[in-house]
């Protein structure tokens, strides 16, 4: 008996996040801060992104895998483009960035959603056809340094945008594609104790010997990208900087266990259809809701990782890891910065937050997911759910 193509529990968890998102935007917009209804045009990238999942449960996932040079090449073109098209096609930042390309009748968009996409899928190739030498050292080297080589020419055009976020998003899923592949387990803790490490180590001096951060890491930086750390560690002082945050931790916290109900909420936080969309639903309706959210996206990561161990192939696995990976990383940064826990870098809560690159984003992400399970082979002595 054929199976459906369409994971219908997925679509359920999508579903849910859709009436999350759609209502809690719509609180947002009832701030008075904006004219538009950023609710509709939310509920209208929905309808998009669950065509978008359901038509790529219904691709062959080896036409994926053979197109994923193709897939790379073009996320490198569009990060170029951003260089080197008309300065009426790209959509600039306070700060300076060039990081959306405003294109007509589409609107606004961000080439580098698409390209962290393209990067799981050759990730996952890379990884899918390595082989191990008769050395292991080695060969985890020699894998390492191919995945490094593929990072590199995109992490040099984030920079120039600059997008550090971006960069991080990308670090999260190489560590995530990595921790499944065969490399040695000793390659994987390097990679987590070294930033640690560092971002401890700069905490650390933040508050003792800020007369070398100045001179050796702030010079280096943007003016903006200063304020940033300084609002993150010392909120109190840098009031100004920490403006966004102050609020949001306030928000939160004003909210209890059972938020200040959607009829009072009146309270005013930049972005907060976007960035800081966590800090309206803990606001609005408090720490309970804001459990049942992050519950549901565990449930989620659970299903993801789930495709992922049933598949039977490498490929499919770096997939599932990378998709995973990416959603964990931007769930913990945007809820982090909410509440005070993280700087501010500019991550959409995914799934919840305003916006349809993201949700683009998304899309193509949990389709990729859907298309490895539709397309999990079926062997003879597997076990059968029909007797």
């Amino acid at each position: 008996m054929l199976k459906s193509k369409i994971d219908y529990n997925m679509l359920f968890l999508l579903f849910l996040f859709m009436v999350i998102s759609c209502f809690y935007i719509y609180e947002a917009q009832e701030l008075q801060q904006y004219s538009t209804n950023f609710m509709l045009r939310q509920l209208i990238f929905f309808v998009a992104l669950f065509m978008l999942v359901i038509a790529m449960s219904y691709i062959d996932i080896d036409y994926i895998k053979q197109s994923h040079w193709f897939l790379y090449g073009f996320g490198i073109i569009i990060l170029i483009g951003l260089l080197v098209v008309p300065d009426s096609l790209v959509r600039g930042e306070d700060n300076g960035a060039v990081r959306w390309y405003n294109l007509p009748v589409i609107g606004s968009f961000q080439p580098a959603e698409l390209t962290k996409i393209f990067l799981i899928v050759t990730f996952a190739n890379i990884i899918g056809k390595h082989k191990e030498g008769s050395s292991k050292w080695k060969s985890d080297v020699w894998l390492i340094i191919k995945v490094a080589a593929l990072c590199a020419p995109v992490a040099l055009l984030l920079i120039e945008q600059p997008d550090m976020g971006t960069i991080m998003q990308i670090a999260a899923i190489v560590l995530s594609v990595l921790l499944v592949s065969k490399v040695s387990l000793k390659w994987i803790l390097s990679m987590i104790l070294i930033p640690v490490t560092a971002i401890l180590s700069f905490v650390m001096v933040y508050f003792t010997r800020m007369d070398l951060l100045e001179k050796y890491f702030f010079v280096h930086l943007e003016d903006y990208q200063v304020k940033r750390f300084h609002g993150w560690l010392n909120p109190t002082e840098y009031v100004d900087e920490a403006f966004q945050v102050n609020l949001a931790m306030r928000a939160v916290g004003s909210g209890r266990l059972n938020g200040i109900g959607a009829e009072n909420n009146n309270y005013y936080i930049p972005e907060a259809h976007t960035d800081f969309i966590f800090a309206i639903i803990a606001h609005t309706h408090g720490f309970i809701v804001a459990c049942i959210l992050i519950s549901i996206y565990f449930i989620l990561l659970y299903h993801i990782v789930m495709i992922g161990f049933q598949s039977t192939n490498q490929f499919d696995l770096c997939i599932c890891a990378g998709v995973a990976g990416l959603f964990a990383f931007q769930i913990f940064q945007n809820i982090g910065m909410n509440i005070g826990l993280l700087p501010v870098t500019g991550f959409s809560l995914p799934l919840v937050s305003y916006g349809g690159s993201s949700l683009l984003t998304a899309g193509l992400s949990l389709g990729l997911v859907l298309c490895v399970k539709a397309n999990r082979r079926e062997y003879m002595f597997e076990k059968s759910e029909e007797m």
